[in-house]
C-alpha cells in the first residue's frame, strides 16, 4: 500500500487529508483557546521571573500554560472524549511534559545565548519565549484529538 492508496484501494493523498485535518474548525478553536493559554503562559513567565531565575521562571511558566490549555480544550475543543477525565488528564500532560525539553531548550537558547548578543535581555528573553511556546503546535493537536479527546465513535 503506498502512501497515496486507503485500505479500500482509492487514492485519498495525504497532502488533501492533512489540509482536511489542519483546516477544520476544530483546529481553529485549538489555535484560539492555544494563543489564550499561550498567552496566559508567556505573561506569566514575566511574573515568575521577578521571584526565580529565567530557567526556572520558563518551568512555573509552562506548568500556567498547561492548565490553562487543559480546561479551554477541554471546554471548547474536545468537549466529546470518549475517554475519563482521569484519562484526559494524564495523558495532556504526558503530550506537554514530552514537548517541555524543546520548548525550554530553545527558549533558553535562544534567549540566553543568540538573541541577548542583538537585543536587550529582557526583550530578548521574551521573543525567545514566545517563540519556543508555539513550537508544538501541531502535533500537540494531532496527539490531543486522536489520544487525549478521542471522541465516541458511532
Amino acid at each position: 500500500m503506498t502512501i497515496h492508496e486507503s485500505e479500500g484501494g482509492r487514492r485519498a493523498p495525504v497532502l488533501r487529508r492533512l489540509i482536511a485535518f489542519y483546516g477544520s474548525r476544530q483546529f481553529g478553536r485549538f489555535l484560539l483557546v492555544g494563543g489564550i493559554a499561550l498567552l496566559c503562559h508567556w505573561l506569566s513567565r514575566f511574573a515568575f521571573n521577578l521571584l526565580v531565575d529565567y530557567g526556572l521562571a520558563i518551568v512555573l511558566a509552562y506548568l500556567v500554560g498547561m492548565i490553562v490549555a487543559f480546561v479551554l480544550n477541554k471546554i471548547y475543543v474536545f468537549p466529546f472524549s470518549a475517554n475519563s477525565l482521569n484519562v484526559e488528564l494524564s495523558m495532556f500532560f504526558a503530550v506537554n511534559i514530552l514537548a517541555f525539553p524543546l520548548v525550554w531548550a530553545v527558549a533558553y537558547g535562544l534567549g540566553e545565548w543568540v538573541l541577548v548578543r542583538v537585543v536587550q535581555r529582557q526583550i530578548a528573553l521574551g521573543l525567545a519565549h514566545g517563540v519556543a511556546i508555539t513550537l508544538p503546535v501541531f502535533v500537540n493537536f494531532a496527539l490531543h484529538k486522536l489520544i487525549t479527546f478521542r471522541e465516541v465513535q458511532n
